[in-house]
């Protein structure tokens, strides 16, 4: 007999063979157990689908998943045809999360029928020498037990908002009625769709716990050198112009629509630090979007961050 899980769990593996046993115990280590986990082996080729199914037995409600290696994106798209929860998680699989997590967003967004909520991570690292984390913390820009609009939202996070999908509780229904997908064949992916999701967020709050573990390790695509990265680079273009299509359905005065222009004033100004020679093409971007007002005080408030590292 049909019954909806209050969780499903999207958890994406390629080669995490070192880490996958932290991330999944940290699962079967969860206070609330009411949640399914849908695990898509991406084409690993190292022990991870063994591990994979090594734990299918452990969990009630488990669906392991194996394909070739296509990608952040089309692993989390895989799962999501398989979701069968009144919520959705994202988590990446060599992290793992704190056992209270579920439960307390459950009882949240339950008490409030809420459509998102943002939480906190805490970053840790194994790579040796001077290395810079990220700064997961927004309690500085957030109150806890405050209902946020998607405008007061918008306008709360603007000037740090961070957009790992995997800081976020979400109502299902939020990305199935939408069609919210993960766009393929590009890095930065939740740049793009958790800017997306957001647009069809009405009732959001925010929890400080620091939930999600966040590990920096050597060989990850994220904590490689970017600024190298020509891929990266394109892909940020690529989202520069997906956001100037999405202001085009907006009022230009809208919170979303300025949402968008400062997300697309902060991908600029990081194209400015990428190693090769592409500060010509820059320009020609710059031109071709300067019908959208490029807001000048995000783009120097950026770059003198980024000077300031």
């Amino acid at each position: 007999m049909f019954r909806e899980k209050m969780i499903s769990v999207i958890l994406p593996v390629y080669n995490v063979e070192q880490y996958l046993e932290d991330c999944l115990n940290s699962l079967l280590a969860q206070t609330f157990k009411d949640f399914e986990l849908i695990a898509v082996n991406d084409g690993s080729t190292d022990n991870s689908l063994s591990i994979l199914s090594e734990y299918k037995s452990k969990f009630k409600y488990y669906e392991l998943i194996s394909h070739e290696n296509r990608g952040l994106s089309e692993a989390r798209n895989s799962g999501l045809k398989h979701v069968d929860g009144k919520y959705i998680y994202f988590l990446d699989s060599d992290d793992y999360l704190l056992p209270n997590t579920f439960e307390n967003l459950v009882k949240m967004a339950e008490e409030h029928s809420l459509d998102l909520i943002k939480f906190d991570a805490n970053p840790f690292s194994e790579i040796q020498g001077n290395f810079k984390m990220s700064n997961y913390d927004t309690s500085n820009v957030l109150n806890e037990n405050t209902l946020y609009s998607k405008d007061e939202y918008l306008k709360a996070v603007k000037r740090r908002f961070m957009p790992p999908v995997w800081l976020y509780f979400i109502k299902s229904s939020i990305i199935m009625d939408n069609k919210l997908t993960f766009k393929k064949g590009i890095l930065h992916e939740d740049e793009l769709f958790t800017v997306q999701l957001l647009k069809h967020c009405n009732r959001i709050m925010y929890d400080s716990n620091k939930y999600f573990q966040r590990r920096y390790r050597a060989n990850s695509i994220m904590t490689k050198s970017l600024g190298k990265n020509n891929k990266s680079y394109d892909s940020k273009v690529e989202i520069i112009n997906l956001f100037s299509d999405l202001q085009r359905l907006e009022r230009s005065k809208s919170e979303y629509y300025k949402f968008l222009q400062s997300r697309k004033n902060v991908l600029y100004t990081s194209l400015l630090f990428y190693k090769f020679n592409t500060k010509s093409e820059l320009i020609k971007l710059l031109v071709r979007n300067s019908n959208s007002n490029l807001d000048l005080k995000t783009f120097i408030r950026e770059f003198r961050k980024r000077i300031l590292v």
